[in-house]
């Protein structure tokens, strides 16, 4: 991919021309499924509605029309759900050319082979060492499956790697317009993700001995790490149940500190006891997934870290990923249970891997062929549970008709009310997810629990339920006098009959 001959701006193109088509070969030879044939329909992944709905509606109105939530709630401010708006604003920006069912997917393609050129071009990456990159994705295989999703891993991929590109140039180069773009990668990180907060680590290594960088980089960091929480507090609409745990940063608030530090040590150590039961049921049973994985590249670079250290070899960029690795496990011990948390370490597995690349190439390689190796034996299995969701005239059809029908209901409705431009989806139901995706762009999209539907202390504030036939949730509905808009094998459709 070097090539002395070549002008800069063909290597560039090279470089994410090869990119391109790897994740496109690799897409095409894992899971058999051409990139144009990929119908997220099918997908039984319900955050990928969630977030194509709300990209969608960004895109054309600049907000959804209706409400996003769970169990019948909405944001304080806003009509947004979780990782709102801040996100779907990013993904816009591309998202306003790339439209279509499938456009979080090719933003997230797009957002890659971005991330990927602009980290190898800064670090001066030769054909060997992209080759290793490419190969430990190959035998992680979990990163390259989220780029062809609509989950927002990706984002932060890239993210990962313009932070660490920006970084490379505003050392090497001294190029104050890269440590510029670093601080505003580092904000719109932490935007998008309050733990991302961590990355201002890097703008603040590399200007340890200039006080008006740091002030920068202080300013900075609490300016949009306040930011971050005020959208959770009052853009996110609440989840199902409390998915993020807050109550030390609320103690602290209160000036509880002693209470704080022993709740934060007690959940900890919880945390850590599950992972490492996890850990051991994994390898028992050869099923390694994403903390297998996370451990394994956090050692060789700690490992690599001390040994350059004590030979006096480059150990910056391993030093500043090794710690914010670290920094941000920990937090996600904190927020979110083992299990959910595991899935964010693919993001620390990539800052990782690419640190390695930049002052060890070789251990770097020799990690990526481990992984194949462990890989190939099933030891490191992060491929386990998934498929690419192929085309399917019958699912096209249905959601077809469900947009119909909605469209034909919607052009009688004059209500601005955003409860009446909401689908309530029930979930727990024997309905399919991806029946959402016949929602008309703008209209919100409730994930209700089958439970909470079919109680009648509970009101359903949506216009629109999406059910099965034959379920509590449809006779509440009919006895409550809704009326049906499109009812066959895969769901039932209901509309208010009293709004």
């Amino acid at each position: 991919m070097r090539s002395k001959a070549l002008p800069g701006w063909a290597h560039t193109l090279c470089t994410a021309a090869a990119a391109l088509v790897f994740l496109l070969a690799y897409e095409l030879v894992v899971y058999r499924v051409p990139v144009t044939e990929i119908f997220l329909p099918v997908s039984s992944w319900s955050d990928e509605v969630i977030y194509s709905k709300q990209l969608a509606a960004a895109v054309q109105y600049g907000a959804p029309q209706g409400y996003f939530g769970f169990n019948e709630s909405h944001a304080a401010v806003g009509t947004y759900a979780a990782w709102g708006p801040a996100v779907f604003l990013v993904y816009a920006l591309p998202g306003l050319l790339l439209r279509g069912q499938n456009a979080f997917l090719w933003c997230n393609l797009l957002f890659v082979v971005l991330g990927w050129t602009f980290f190898a071009r800064a670090a001066r990456l030769g054909w060997k060492r992209q080759l290793a990159f490419a190969a430990a994705l190959a035998a992680m295989n979990a990163p390259i499956r989220y780029v062809f999703s609509a989950m927002q891993e990706p984002l932060h991929y890239a993210l990962m790697l313009a932070v660490l590109g920006c970084g490379i140039l505003a050392r090497r180069d001294k190029s104050r317009a890269a440590w510029a773009g670093l601080c505003v990668l580092c904000a719109v990180a932490t935007l998008v993700r309050p733990y991302e907060a961590v990355l201002w680590l890097f703008p603040l290594a590399l200007c340890r001995q200039d006080r008006r960088r740091i002030a920068v980089c202080v300013a900075g960091g609490a300016v949009s790490l306040g930011g971050t929480l005020v959208l959770m507090s009052k853009f996110y609409a609440p989840y199902f149940f409390t998915n993020v745990d807050v109550s030390p940063l609320q103690e602290l608030a209160r000036g509880q500190v002693v209470s704080a530090v022993r709740d934060v040590a007690h959940k900890l150590l919880d945390a850590l006891r599950t992972v490492a039961e996890m850990l051991a049921d994994q390898l028992a049973n050869r099923s390694g997934g994403q903390y297998l994985l996370f451990f394994l590249l956090l050692g060789v670079t700690l490992v690599c870290l001390l040994v350059d250290a004590r030979a006096g070899r480059p150990v910056f960029w391993k030093g500043c990923a090794a710690v914010t690795a670290v920094i941000v496990f920990l937090a996600l011990l904190l927020m979110y249970r083992p299990v959910e948390g595991s899935r964010h370490t693919l993001v620390l597995d990539v800052l990782l891997l690419a640190a390695l690349l930049v002052e060890d190439a070789r251990p770097a390689a020799g990690t990526a062929a481990a992984a194949l190796v462990l890989a190939a034996l099933g030891v490191l299995n992060l491929a386990d549970g998934f498929t690419m969701p192929r085309y399917s005239a019958e699912w096209d059809a249905a959601v077809q008709q469900i947009e119909a029908a909605l469209t034909e209901s919607r052009s009688a409705v004059t209500s601005a009310d955003p409860w009446d431009s909401t689908v309530a989806y029930a979930f727990g139901d024997p309905v399919h997810c991806g029946l959402l995706y016949g929602v008309p762009d703008g209209m919100g999209i409730q994930f209700d629990e089958a439970a909470y539907l079919t109680d009648p202390a509970h009101e359903i504030h949506s216009r629109y339920v999406l059910t099965a036939a034959d379920t509590p949730t449809a006779a509440r509905l009919q006895a409550d006098g809704w009326t049906v808009l499109y009812e066959s094998d895969r769901g039932v459709l209901y509309e208010h009959g009293t709004m």
